[in-house]
């Protein structure tokens, strides 16, 4: 889980990432900054509850 907006890490940088990791599921937060747990607490606890799941 990353936010599309991060200037810390660029999006494309966390895609690259994931895609070399094999992630079975990426979660990109569009507007979403660096501190994404932080400004979109909904949508990482859904997360979070899914992969409890």
């Amino acid at each position: 889980m990353f936010g599309e907006a991060d200037k810390n890490i660029p999006a494309a940088a966390q895609h690259f990432m994931a895609e070399r990791a094999k992630a079975e599921v990426v979660v990109a937060i569009d507007g979403a900054s660096h501190a994404v747990f932080a400004s979109h607490p909904d949508e990482v606890a859904e997360v979070i509850l899914r992969a409890g799941a």
